[in-house]
């Protein structure tokens, strides 16, 4: 008789251990392939966490609003070798096509597709620019201008990254139909629109160019007139061209009117053409009494408030705690009239006074005959017949290339200003990104506690815990 050894395996056993494991093993590899194709469904703002400084790869809320309002397809491409990507700008791309339905990317690899760009018209652009195709319509985005480059001085530079304020603005041109038709007036030195203005008027979708009232009346496709600061009067019925007669005309067909003045120069025939909004300029210049609507002490550089009007939408989309400067302003008075609602935009404290005197002013303290506040500094005003609108700014010098790199507000208040007057969505504009974060400065003397605190203390602390320690297990 033969005897089973008792510590011999039972192959059945192990036959259905092994298949148990494998079938363990099989649900395991099941399991997270399952997983990795939920999460891969997953939209990537739910799954990547941004701990970049400026948030580099966050789409701001502008940025994402108007791409899930988009009603129409958009595709982006992305004209990149393979291995050669820019982490930035791909992961911008995935935001942009986790914020709309309507928005997806593609990479193109110019070597692998070398007349691809060609059909845009783009074949000069620089490797990782970006082509958006939406339909009728495409705008090419050279990568040159992606990183924007702010030297202080020689040596010194820093690095901000543009590329979501320039896909966000030709996403809106696109998608936003034709560009308002602006014009800004000339022949009466006046100011020219800055280039950083100009730049952000064409990412609000609105085209400005140069016009003479000399050579005839404002074109009838003018959706906006520019009116920047004119030094000399625009001519009346007595002159050769009757310019004012112009201005009249356009706004008695629905024309809408930004107007910047300086109070160094009187141009009454202008101001009588604005009269018949109901507005009119404060004598002198504006003074703050309150430092807190100052900037640094100069009680002349007007730090205003942002009104609230209820019937204009000419701050919609701003953001009132941005603030605005206005160097040597002027007030204007809004009087009741007749079939115009006019409302301020932008004013000053109650403790504010107008310097009478203007630009002749010895001081800025407060002298008898000077006029006492609150002022408005930019008004708003409709006429209810005609629909004609004008935005008045008491202020020549709100438009500034060298003012918008410590105050941006300000041109953020000009180009909602136009869109608001050219019936467009304002609030388009998209501050660039900081590549690298702040340094932290630590004064000498905090320098040199925490580097004692890190090499003779901490050490000594450790030294002596294990002292203890190896103390005590010996003692048990």
């Amino acid at each position: 008789m033969q005897h089973k050894n008792p510590k011999r395996p039972d192959g059945g056993r192990i036959f259905r251990s092994g298949l148990y494991s494998t079938a363990i093993l099989a649900a395991a590899v099941v399991l997270a392939v399952l997983v990795n194709l939920a999460v891969q469904a997953v939209p990537v703002r739910y799954t990547e966490f941004d701990l970049s400084e400026g948030g580099l790869y966050t789409l701001g809320d502008t940025s994402a609003q108007l791409t899930g309002a988009l009603d129409q397809d958009v595709t982006i491409y992305y004209l990149c070798e393979t291995g050669n990507e820019d982490a930035i700008i791909t992961g911008l791309l995935d935001q942009y096509a986790a914020a709309g339905s309507h928005i997806r990317w593609e990479q193109i690899d110019p070597a692998v597709y070398p007349t691809f760009a060609a059909q845009y018209g783009a074949e000069t652009v620089s490797t990782g620019s970006l082509i958006l195709d939406a339909g009728e319509r495409s705008a090419v985005l050279d990568a040159a201008g992606f990183y924007v480059y702010d030297y202080t001085d020689y040596y010194t530079y820093s690095v901000r990254f543009d590329g979501e304020q320039q896909i966000t603005s030709a996403l809106y041109r696109l998608t936003s139909g034709e560009a308002s038709r602006a014009y800004y007036t000339t022949n009466h030195g006046e100011k020219t629109p800055s280039g950083t203005l100009l730049d952000a008027l064409e990412a609000q979708n609105i085209e400005a160019e140069p016009l003479s009232l000399l050579s005839g009346p404002v074109p009838e496709d003018c959706e906006l007139l520019i009116i920047d600061c004119p030094a000399t009067d625009f001519a009346g019925a007595e002159g050769a061209v009757d310019e004012t007669g112009f201005l009249q005309d356009y706004l008695d067909a629905g024309g809408k009117l930004l107007v910047m003045t300086d109070a160094y120069y009187s141009t009454p025939n202008l101001d009588a053409v604005l009269a018949g909004f109901g507005l009119s300029r404060v004598e002198g210049l504006v003074v703050e009494g309150d430092a807190n609507y100052s900037l640094y002490g100069y009680s002349y550089y007007l730090l205003p408030d942002y009104a609230a009007p209820a019937e204009s939408t000419a701050l919609d989309g701003l953001d009132s705690g941005t603030p605005v400067l206005l160097q040597m302003a002027q007030g204007i008075a809004i009087a009741p009239t007749d079939g115009v609602t006019a409302e301020p935009l932008l004013t000053t404290s109650s403790a504010a006074y107008s310097k009478t005197a203007g630009y002749n002013m010895t001081t800025t303290e407060k002298e008898e005959g000077d006029l006492d506040g609150p002022f408005d500094l930019a008004v708003w005003a409709e006429a209810e017949d005609t629909g004609a609108q004008v935005i008045w700014v008491g202020c020549s010098n709100m438009d500034d290339d060298l003012l918008y790199q410590s105050i941006p507000g300000n041109c953020d208040f000009l180009v909602g200003c136009a869109a608001s007057l050219t019936g467009q969505s304002s609030g388009i504009l998209i501050e660039s990104k900081a590549l690298e974060a702040d340094q932290l400065v630590i004064p000498a003397r905090t320098a040199a506690a925490v580097g004692l605190a890190f090499l003779i203390l901490l050490p000594a602390v450790l030294l002596a815990a294990g002292a203890v320690v190896t103390i005590r297990r010996r003692r048990r």
